[in-house]
């Protein structure tokens, strides 16, 4: 039994570089395809804050966060100095720097992750542990698409898991780990109940093992490191702002004691469990929230348990949630998923050592894990290679579309700009060819006498709806190619949001 262990181990070994050069390509290609966000949030309070510094947003058309001063500053502030690099050497093109975000994002989460696993695989004492976190952070479906995301639950978690890692770990990185810790906090101010909870993991280890306890030199490290983060979180904060603010209290103030948060709906304490189980899709869901369970009360001494219980238990008790709220935790929950599957036997799951017949409970398990892998694995390519978000997708071509043009491109549109999601003007996308101009109704009278072939109508349908008397229109740009539209079973295309482009065939004389 032995040997074949010993064979399992050697042939992970032999493989780790090539499945890491894989994650580099899966989430090159979700980097590339997944244009947009995964909630308002991840563009307009920050990319739309950024422009806004770069002097291209109106702060008129910024978000109610802005005028409220709740929102950190720091990750504008790296999205501002990254556009600026960007455009020095000559990449101008919004949507070229937004990609370049997502994919340096996603392979600094990838790295990261590998880091993880082999330190999984350290304290383990089993390399099939590391190897199932590698498989599970390149392959889960889900895990690529959230891990390019330029979100702040992105973007938190990914320093505070660099940091827990490198004080973990010990050595010449304590500064280091305590400055990633204490910077986590001014991405996401949530991240204050994980740093809390590990606080306290910390002070009850040195309680039970005095020799944990961290040397003078160490804890001068730690000061340090975590004044400098909060240093620079306080001049991102005054920079974004242009004056000495509070965002931290600020946001307490706004979303707890004034319960504005409320205003977007409030959830049963309950939530999280129930959505989890849809969001990531049965048989997936049931097969990782056990084996979340199960690594939980296994590992509860364990800092990633200490970290995750407060921060969970805070969501739970505030009114409004989303999912989303949950993001920062995403390694941890794959490293307790790790730890739970190893518990409960990687040889009758896997396939490998068993001591003994599995039992009925581990057959249908096993069945379960099956179809879930079955499962994933339709899930994956969807989630890779679809946009985020079908709005940018037309942008981009607008952006393209205008550039070829040797005079400004207007665009109609009815009820609201082509330029306009949830209520707000999008300007980070906008091309300076490009002239929306929202209109009551396709007509020629409305449309006016200049109406020239270059100028578009927008449709957030696939066919333009209520099109003008008299004048011929083509379609010429829709996010899903011909091949996909020609199918139509019953009507689906009717009833989806699918933006759509059209241009006049005619000149008016």
């Amino acid at each position: 039994m032995s040997s074949l262990a010993d064979t399992q181990v050697g042939a992970v070994a032999r493989i780790q570089p090539y499945l890491f050069l894989v994650g580099l390509v899966v989430y090159g290609f979700t980097a590339w395809f997944s244009e947009g966000y995964h909630h308002p949030d991840e563009h307009f309070q920050i990319l739309e804050f950024a422009n806004f510094k770069l002097g291209r947003s109106p702060v008129t058309d910024l978000p109610w966060e802005f005028a409220a001063q709740i929102r950190p500053g720091l990750q504008p502030m790296l999205v501002y100095g990254f556009i600026r690099v960007a455009e020095a050497l000559g990449l101008d093109n919004p949507f070229t720097q937004v990609f370049l975000l997502r994919l340096l994002t996603g392979w600094l989460c990838l790295w990261v992750y590998f880091q993880w696993a082999g330190w999984v695989s350290t304290i383990s004492g089993d390399a099939r542990l590391g190897w199932w976190l590698r498989i599970a952070v390149v392959f889960l479906w889900f895990v690529p698409y959230l891990s390019v995301r330029v979100s702040s639950e992105n973007w938190a978690g990914l320093v505070f898991m660099i940091g827990l890692l490198g004080l973990l770990r010990g050595g010449v990185g304590t500064f280091i780990a305590a400055f990633c810790l204490a910077l986590s906090f001014f991405f996401r101010f949530q991240m204050g109940f994980v740093l809390l909870g590990l606080g306290v993991w910390m002070g009850w280890q040195w309680q039970q093992n005095t020799s944990s306890r961290p040397t003078l030199a160490q804890v001068g490290q730690m000061l340090a490191g975590g004044l400098v983060a909060v240093a620079l979180g306080i001049w991102a904060d005054a920079w974004l702002y242009s004056k000495p603010v509070y965002p931290a209290y600020h946001y307490f103030a706004a979303n707890i004691l004034e319960n504005k948060a409320a205003q977007w709906g409030t959830s049963p304490w309950w939530f999280y469990f129930a959505q989890s189980l849809l969001t990531i899709v049965p048989p997936v869901s049931l097969v990782l929230m056990a084996l979340l369970g199960l690594g939980a009360w296994r590992e509860r001494r364990g800092a990633l348990v200490w970290c995750f219980i407060p921060f969970l238990l805070a969501h739970i008790a505030v009114g409004h949630k989303e999912m989303r709220f949950l993001y920062p935790m995403l390694l941890p929950v794959l490293i307790l998923v790790v730890q739970g599957l190893g518990h409960w036997n990687l040889g009758a799951i896997g396939g490998g050592v068993r001591q003994s017949r599995p039992n009925r409970l581990q057959v249908l398990f096993r069945a379960i894990c099956w179809m879930a892998v079955v499962v994933n694995f339709l899930l994956l390519p969807v989630r890779c290679l679809l946009a985020a978000q079908e709005s940018v997708p037309h942008w981009r071509f607008l952006y393209g579309y205008a550039a070829a043009e040797s005079e400004p491109v207007v665009v109609f549109s009815q009820e609201k700009s082509v330029y306009n999601v949830v209520g707000l003007e999008v300007h980070f996308y906008k091309s300076p060819k490009v002239q929306p101009l929202v209109v009551q109704r396709f007509d020629l009278d409305t449309l006016g006498l200049a109406l020239r072939p270059r100028h578009l109508l927008f449709s957030p349908k696939l066919k333009l709806q209520n099109p003008p008397a008299g004048l011929p229109t083509e379609c010429i740009y829709t996010y899903f190619p011909e091949w996909v539209l020609r199918f139509n079973p019953n009507d689906w295309q009717r009833r989806s949001r699918i933006w759509s482009l059209h241009r006049c065939l005619v000149v008016r004389q």
